[in-house]
């Protein structure tokens, strides 16, 4: 089967002429039978290059190219023009919005009808369209609205469909393949769908256990600290992290106790937790000796 010209090349359907000759003449010296004088594949590829170059260069050939593709010149030589080029662009994205999921309006850079020549390539006199060089499709940047769903990471490419670059002569868009960056959180840290975060509670709430109220991706939870809880103790949160993407359920929430120790005590604190001291001790030591492996 025949490969499609643009794609032999290396170039997008709306290459101009100087970016095709560019193509081919790169092209023609990497295969060139002189270089590659045993070599019969590249002799092949040599020809299908100049073949290529052959209808690219021809603006009324390439015009029957665009419009029918292979079978141009035959019996089959009918329906619009080709497809238009995939065009790729990149979205940042919050971390609110990789929990909730948003719709977006990105200023994409893509090929659209000509409006002077109605995509025809040629103005109603039978003269070539000076707007669009005889394309049919002119540059323009464009408002495409996109949906992130929730979930997504770093480098995960969304396709919408047909908001591409329009095709030569009418024919379809390509897609518009979107590539998103999602900023770092002051407080969360993402690994995969679960989400990490440090949480400080005082000396006497980890002594005595509290009930205390902790941020997530999706609002707020209650942890249970227990009497005795020690700094770096770590609790999990089942399904409180990051909504898995393109599928259901969600990743967890792991929170890590962090425990401040008061500063700046006045003589009068200070000689309340001296009194209290003993009593700390008769209650923390032994609870400290039992985590201690023997």
């Amino acid at each position: 089967m025949r490969r499609d010209y643009y794609a032999v090349l290396g170039v997008t359907a709306t290459a101009g002429p100087r970016e095709v000759r560019q193509a081919y003449r790169r092209l023609a010296r990497q295969y060139s039978p002189d270089v590659n004088f045993w070599d019969e594949r590249a002799r092949t590829l040599f020809e299908e290059i100049a073949e290529a170059y052959r209808v690219l260069s021809d603006p009324a050939a390439r015009d029957l190219y665009d419009r029918f593709g292979a079978a141009a010149g035959t019996a089959d030589a009918l329906g619009p023009g080709r497809r238009g080029d995939d065009v790729h662009a990149a979205v940042d994205v919050s971390f609110a919005e990789v929990a909730r999921g948003a719709t977006r309006t990105l200023s994409v850079v893509r090929y659209s009808p000509c409006r002077t020549c109605g995509a025809r390539g040629r103005l109603a006199n039978g003269t070539r369209c000076a707007a669009c060089g005889g394309r049919g499709v002119t540059r323009a940047t464009e408002p495409v609205a996109i949906a992130i769903p929730p979930g997504v990471d770093s480098g995960v490419q969304l396709r919408v469909t047909g908001e591409g670059s329009a095709g030569p002569f009418g024919g379809p868009r390509g897609d518009l393949i979107v590539s998103t960056r999602v900023a770092a959180h002051p407080f969360f840290t993402r690994k995969g769908d679960n989400v990490h975060c440090d949480v400080a509670v005082s000396v006497w709430e980890a002594l005595r256990g509290a009930r205390i109220k902790v941020p997530t991706p999706q609002g707020e939870a209650a942890v249970v600290v227990p009497p005795g809880t020690s700094a770096g103790q770590v609790f999990r949160l089942r399904g409180h992290g990051l909504p898995r993407l393109a599928r259901d359920g969600a990743g967890d929430l792991y929170v890590t106790v962090r425990v401040e120790i008061p500063e700046g005590l006045d003589e009068a604190e200070v000689e309340r937790v001296t009194r209290l001291e003993p009593q700390l001790e008769n209650i923390l030591v032994p609870r400290l000796r039992g985590r201690i492996p023997q």
